[in-house]
């Protein structure tokens, strides 16, 4: 049996085996990889609230349609109204809702929101019941790139990196102050990264209150 030296390549500094170049290779992607990863949890900013996207996005054109929002509604029975008014609005403007009915668990909600993490939908909204414990679930949608709306709700302790913005609901046709948007254009302005106040009044536009 003959044993043949390993083949080479000449390099500028040298000579390396072909096994060597290739495990090379193979480490640069994975480093590559990983960096689209870590460049969707803006430092010390909320995703969706950088206000530093340039005006040309990657939605700019797309079907609403193609948009998926996930929304954590309350399990509280007098939001029940609140929660499918949202809803069809949603629809009535042409997004695409993904409804998790919260449970009477308090856990139920926040595993609503790592469910639509893993559905990499473009956003989530969530109408909190409890406001403690939120930390684990939302830091998970902040690495994901996912921005986090909080519907006539708040978090404790109000750390503003973990959502873009909180949307309170006004009446249709109502001008209040600061002004309003219809619930499609806020959602989309948050999806955008596009500047914006982290309290936003929003109206629940192709619905009859």
């Amino acid at each position: 049996m003959v044993l043949r030296r390993p083949r080479t390549m000449r390099t500028m500094n040298g000579r390396w085996t072909i096994r060597r170049i290739v495990r090379t290779l193979a480490c640069l992607l994975a480093v590559g990889a990983l960096l689209p990863l870590s460049g969707c949890m803006p430092k010390d900013k909320a995703v969706g609230d950088t206000q530093e996207t340039p005006e040309a996005i990657a939605h700019d054109g797309v079907d609403r349609h193609d948009i998926g929002v996930g929304f954590v509604g309350s399990a509280s029975p007098g939001n029940a109204k609140r929660n499918s008014a949202v809803l069809r609005s949603m629809r009535a403007n042409d997004m695409q809702p993904f409804y998790a009915a919260a449970n009477t668990d308090a856990g139920s909600q926040r595993k609503s929101v790592e469910g639509f993490v893993q559905r990499n939908v473009k956003v989530i909204v969530i109408s909190v019941d409890d406001p403690s414990g939120w930390q684990d679930a939302l830091d998970d949608a902040r690495r994901a790139g996912i921005p986090v709306v909080l519907l006539e709700s708040s978090i404790t302790p109000d750390d503003r990196t973990l959502y873009a913005a909180r949307f309170h609901i006004v009446a249709q046709g109502s001008t209040p102050k600061g002004g309003a948007y219809g619930i499609d254009d806020a959602l989309m302005t948050v999806i955008d990264d596009k500047p914006h106040a982290k309290d936003m009044n929003v109206m629940l536009t192709g619905t009859l209150e």
